[in-house]
C-alpha cells in the first residue's frame, strides 16, 4: 500500500514552468603572452662599448618584445586587469657584481602600454585595462649607461604579471 501511495502522489504533481538560462558561451578569461609565447624566457643584450662605459649614452637592447594581453568577460561583471612587473633582482656578473635593474627602461611602440623605467621593485603597475580588451604591444629596451660597473657579463630576469582580481 504504501509503494502505491507512493507513486500516486508523484503522478499527482502540478506540471512546473520550465526555466532557460543563458550563459555567455565564454567564461571570464584573461590571456598574457610575453615574446613569442612558449616556455622560452626572450633575452635582451646590451652591448657597452668601452670607451662609452659610465658616460650616460644610453644603449639600445638587442630586440623588440612583444607583449600581449587579454581579458574577456561579460558587460554585467566587467574585470579590470592590472599589469605589473617584478624587477626587484639586480643583474647579477656572478663575480658579486650587480647594476639595478631599474637602470633599464623600456619605449613602447603603439603606447599601448606606457613607456617607463623600471622601479626595481616586486610590484610595479604598468597599466591596468577593463573587460573585454586586446592590447599588443611591442616595447624596446634601453640601458641608461650613467654609472660604471664592474667589467663582465650580467644576467637578470623581469617577470610579468597579467592579473584581475
Amino acid at each position: 500500500m504504501l509503494l502505491l501511495a507512493g507513486i500516486a502522489c508523484g503522478y499527482s504533481k502540478i506540471a512546473e514552468a520550465v526555466v532557460f538560462t543563458l550563459k555567455d558561451a565564454a567564461p571570464p578569461e584573461i590571456l598574457i603572452q610575453v615574446g613569442g609565447g612558449g616556455k622560452s624566457i626572450h633575452t635582451v643584450t646590451f652591448d657597452v662599448p668601452l670607451v662609452s662605459a659610465g658616460d650616460g649614452t644610453p644603449v639600445a637592447g638587442s630586440r623588440r618584445i612583444w607583449i600581449r594581453l587579454e581579458i574577456r568577460s561579460t558587460a554585467a561583471t566587467p574585470l579590470t586587469g592590472f599589469l605589473t612587473v617584478d624587477s626587484s633582482t639586480p643583474l647579477d656578473n656572478g663575480a658579486g657584481g650587480t647594476i639595478p635593474v631599474s637602470d633599464i627602461s623600456w619605449t613602447a611602440e603603439d603606447g599601448d602600454i606606457p613607456s617607463g623605467t623600471y622601479t626595481g621593485t616586486s610590484n610595479q603597475l604598468l597599466a591596468s585595462f577593463t573587460s573585454s580588451v586586446r592590447v599588443r604591444d611591442r616595447l624596446s629596451f634601453s640601458f641608461a649607461n650613467t654609472s660604471l660597473y664592474d667589467a663582465g657579463t650580467y644576467t637578470g630576469q623581469v617577470t610579468y604579471t597579467w592579473s584581475a582580481p
